[in-house]
């Protein structure tokens, strides 16, 4: 019920059917067990116009869940679990299991717990109770939203949150709990209990500047809203706050982070523009510490006037003046293919402000208020580039006063300047004077002063746009025995004829100026110009264009392209279209082009992707399953032989385009075999915005063709791309909807696959016995349709199970069979990984010296494949074993670099991991307070991800540091309840040592 309606009938999950019967379910287990009236079930679902057929629809929804949940009934006999009662219908509590009871069992030990003064376990126990919260209250029933019962729900958990909040507080965890704080208060901004436990969280963090200045945001907030002062617990708060002595500190209190510095390079050859770039400088003296609103100006004009040139040139020019980031997004408003989503930008922009992947919420207005909190604070300019409307903007405008919100856009934003007090700055044309020092610019001054009026007839006739004017001096450039006054004879006459067929198109000079440039270029590279309007991404390379055009010059041809200013290179070898010009070679296309010969430059393009991303799957991640991929043999990128993964860099934007186009246009089978022989390279890169784009398309795809296979795919990557950010549930709940419909498709290697990272899952939330009965069977099934690859997977990660278990002979044995298989196959990745476990093993079995060789080869392997995410936990153990040979110096610099990089991976398992491997070094250096603080946020960050492996390892450290008894015995309590033997054993040895003392 803590989440969306969820229903198992042992192992496997049911299908509820449509909403409205999910709705009849939520209704009766929102009763308790008691029965409800036919007429109540009529009146919540309808409301004051029911059907005059609801009761029957009522009644047909009930039958069809009783079948769902008693499948053995025999047909006439009453129900066990939903009986018919007094005109109404019960759902039987005692019958079945309910996740909400667990909870409040929970809860209510807690209470007890702080009655006999236990507050540490208390507060592990309401922690406990929330981890069971999935989200809203049965989230995916929006008919029930105002439910008296399910908003009596989410006051409960908002009443557990302030409960675990003010218990973490109490035992000195504020920095364990600021993060949940800061997003309760976000949601409630009146609440002032809310606010004032986020103030205290503040202060016991050590961050007494930011509690003061929330104590006066959220004054202000109630006075200007409702008319009242601060009440107790507020004035009590702040009273600790100017207790607590001393003066504020000067310096900004948040911990030191990475600062965003996203900004596009600067244009080459910015010219004039002196009005516009002042006007904007007048925007920066009106940011304030505090107050006031955040600054927005938008530059808006025609095609071509050159915005981005002035927006990326005057940010630029101040991007000092905002030392806390600037951020950039194109939102691709007129670009090929649809513009980006608002979560889309929010994902990348809370990722660079170090969000955690799995902290990154999954809808629009829960990601906009996180990062409106985070940039309270804040002095940052966010440049939003190529807007294509208003709602695009308004998620991302951030909160605090210190920041400026500079926009582009062809639309007058005038939403944006009525509702939030934008300043418009349109931009027109160059004047006259600017237009000519353009010229200059490019053909000299000289050749400009020798034909002045000529020149200045160009710049009139290309309507002072900075792209026209740019595209005729290039054509001028490229003719330099060419009078300016023969061209502007060319140019007047292609104008003229424009006119009297266009009347009044604002566009029409730079059609000209166009047209001459692409009159004046040779057939071939022409015939390249207008197949480049095929190209499905916002950038290509050379490589690329010589598959879709079938030529081997194209490297010749894209360079005398952007000569002639029609295309842009922006990075060694790659080039990008003005979408003006994109539209223009559409166009000509059209017209010069049939529709066999542009279908043919399409599918030679979606082949040559599709071969090298297979190429690829195959050299860096072979024991990965993935559907069979048949495509017709041709070349592959050079590149792609020799680096995979620095291919795949490359191009993953172009590859991922190639699968939203497909799948909206078709071929569709592109589109989901793209997605899946890239989900191996997103498992280890964590390219998470790309991989949910390739993976919505994929399953949009598979969908609109009903191919099971292909929607287990699809399926299978979205799970994937949950577990990778920690959401287990959700990736359960995709690898069973994968595992049944590859059960359907009689597709045996599928089911093995999906069976391992279920396992995985399983795994991960501490469910062992669960998780080994799916690596067992995905080996069963691997060994029956004689996969090496997927015995492979099982066998190493049965190894993981049994360490957890504590069976550290058997796991090595799995870990020795799992490397034969890898190194059979030819898997880095493989043998890379099964090597790092073997040397935990080994070292956990007292064997050092052979383990740090083991690391120490994983290390190597790791680096050459590219797996950062691997490369940061070997980092991390290898830690462990030098700090017990004695090498510390060596030891921390491992465990800070193994840190960093996890950090930079975004996986939150691998940064507790190590977070606590930095956390065993210092104790071991005797470094006691940067082990506790270590042990602390690796507690804290572990407890919010459901790892329950790691958290208990965190616990322990700690204990161990701190010498808690009472927290190695809730250490040594969850190790038991998990079936962790190795943890147990240890918790149980911390008691031990610190009972002696």
């Amino acid at each position: 019920m803590l989440g969306s309606l969820r229903v198992w009938l042992g192992r496997e999950e049911l299908d509820l059917g449509p909403p409205a019967r999910r709705a009849v379910l939520g209704l009766l287990v929102l009763a308790g067990g008691e029965a409800t009236s036919q007429q109540d079930l009529v009146d919540a679902l309808w409301g004051e116009r029911p059907p005059r057929s609801a009761v029957n629809v009522l009644q047909t929804h009930v039958k069809h869940l009783r079948r769902l949940l008693e499948p053995d009934r025999p047909s006439r006999s009453g129900s066990e679990i939903l009986p018919h009662v007094g005109g109404g219908y019960a759902l039987r509590w005692d019958a079945v299991d309910v996740d909400l009871p667990h909870v409040r069992g929970l809860i209510a030990e807690a209470n007890d717990a702080l009655r006999d003064g236990e507050t540490g376990r208390a507060a592990a126990l309401f922690g406990e109770a929330l981890r069971r919260w999935r989200g809203k209250p049965l989230a995916d029933l929006p008919v029930l939203a105002t439910h008296p019962k399910v908003v009596s729900l989410v006051a409960e958990h908002r009443s557990l949150l302030a409960r675990y909040g003010d218990a973490m507080l109490a035992i000195g965890a504020a920095e364990e709990v600021l993060t949940e704080l800061v997003e309760a208060a976000a949601d409630q901004p009146l609440d002032e209990p809310a606010q004032a436990r986020l103030i205290r969280a503040y202060h016991g963090a050590g961050q007494r500047a930011t509690a003061f200045r929330l104590y006066q945001e959220v004054r202000e907030r109630l006075v200007e809203e409702l008319g009242v002062e601060p009440g107790p617990e507020l004035l009590a708060a702040h009273a600790a706050l100017l207790d607590d002595g001393g003066p504020l500190p000067a310096a900004n209190p948040r911990p030191a982070v990475r600062v965003p510095r996203q900004l596009p390079a600067e244009p080459p050859g910015f010219t004039g523009r002196a009005i516009e770039l002042s006007l904007l400088d007048e925007l920066v003296p009106e940011q304030r510490d505090s107050g006031g609103s955040v600054a927005i100006a938008a530059i808006t004009g025609t095609a071509g006037a050159g915005k981005t040139a002035l927006a990326v040139r005057w940010a630029h020019r101040m991007k000092d003046r905002f030392p806390d980031g600037q951020f950039y997004a194109n939102l691709r408003g007129h670009s090929p293919g649809p513009p980006a989503t608002a979560l889309e930008v929010l994902t990348r922009f809370l990722s660079a402000l170090e969000i955690p992947a799995e902290r990154l919420p999954a809808d629009t207005e829960t990601a906009s208020a996180l990062y409106r909190t985070l940039m309270t604070d804040r002095k940052a300019l966010v440049l939003l580039d190529n807007v294509d409307g208003v709602e695009q903007v308004r998620p991302l405008l951030p909160a605090g006063p210190g920041c400026l919100v500079l926009v582009t856009a062809r639309d007058r934003m005038a939403g944006l300047v009525a509702l939030h007090g934008a300043r418009r700055l349109t931009l027109d044309m160059l004047d006259p004077g600017e237009a000519l020092e353009l010229l200059a610019r490019i053909l000299g001054p000289e050749r400009i002063q020798a034909e002045r009026e000529a020149a200045a007839e160009v710049a009139g006739l290309c309507a002072y746009l900075p792209l026209a004017l740019r595209i005729a001096a290039a054509n001028l450039a490229d003719n330099p025995g060419s009078g300016i006054e023969d061209y502007a004879i060319e140019l007047r006459k292609g104008n003229l004829l424009a006119a009297l067929t266009v009347p009044g198109d604002e566009q029409i000079a730079v059609r000209t100026a166009f047209d001459l440039s692409y009159a004046a270029l040779p057939a071939e590279t022409r015939r390249l110009f207008r197949l480049l309007s095929l190209v499905p991404g916002n950038d290509i390379g050379v490589e690329a264009v010589e598959i879709l055009t079938g030529t081997s010059r194209a490297g010749a041809m894209l360079d005398a392209l952007a000569g002639a200013h029609l295309v842009e290179q922006h990075a060694p070898g790659r080039y990008h279209f003005h979408d003006l010009l994109r539209r223009y070679a559409a166009d000509r296309l059209e017209s010069r082009e049939s529709p066999a010969e542009r279908e043919s430059a399409r599918r030679r393009l979606r082949e040559w992707y599709l071969r090298a991303v297979d190429h690829a799957a195959k050299q860096s991640y072979p024991h990965m399953f993935r559907t069979p991929l048949s495509v017709p043999d041709g070349p592959l990128p050079a590149v792609v032989k020799e680096n995979a993964s620095e291919w795949l860099e490359t191009e993953l934007a172009n590859v991922v385009a190639v699968a939203e186009d497909t799948a909206r246009t078709g071929p569709r089978p592109v589109a989901w075999l793209l997605a899946d022989a890239l989900r191996g390279y997103f498992w280890m890169s964590l390219r998470q915005v790309e991989w949910r784009a390739a993976a919505g398309a994929a399953l949009a795809a598979a969908e609109e063709d009903g191919d099971l296979r292909a929607r287990a795919s699809a399926r299978f990557s979205l799970a994937d791309l949950n577990f990778r950010q920690g959401r287990y549930r959700a990736a359960v709940r995709h690898y069973t909807g994968a595992l049944v419909l590859a059960r359907r498709a009689g597709w045996v290697e599928a089911q093995a696959a999906v069976l391992g990272n279920l396992g995985c899952a399983y795994w991960q939330s501490g469910r062992l016995p669960a998780a080994a009965a799916r690596f067992s069977r995905g080996l069963e099934l691997s060994r029956r349709v004689g996969r090496p690859a997927g015995e492979a997977v099982a066998l190493g990660n049965l190894g993981l199970v049994h360490w957890e278990m504590g069976d550290l002979p058997r796991a090595a044995g799995h870990y020795v069979q799992a490397l034969r298989r890898y190194r059979r196959i030819g898997s880095r990745y493989g043998e890379a990984i099964n090597l790092s476990n073997l040397g935990q093993v080994q070292h956990a079995r007292g064997r050092t010296a052979e383990a740090a060789g083991l690391l120490t080869r994983a290390l190597s392997l790791h680096r050459e494949a590219g797996n950062r995410a691997g490369e940061a936990e070997t980092l991390g153990r290898l830690a462990a074993v030098y700090a017990d040979l004695g090498r510390i110096p060596e030891a921390l610099d491992h465990a800070r670099d193994g840190l960093r990089l996890a950090r930079e991976t975004g996986e939150p398992r691998g940064e507790g991991e190590a977070l606590i491997a930095l956390a065993g070094v210092h104790q071991r250096a005797g470094h006691r307070p940067d082990a506790l603080r270590r042990y602390r946020q690796a507690l804290a960050l572990l407890r919010e991800t459901g790892d329950r492996y790691p958290e208990i390892d965190a616990l322990i450290g700690l204990a161990t540091a701190t010498g808690d008894v009472g927290q190695a015995r809730h250490a040594l309590a969850l190790a038991e309840r998990a079936g962790y033997r190795a943890l147990r054993d240890r918790a149980a040895a911390a008691v031990d040592s610190i009972l002696r003392g």
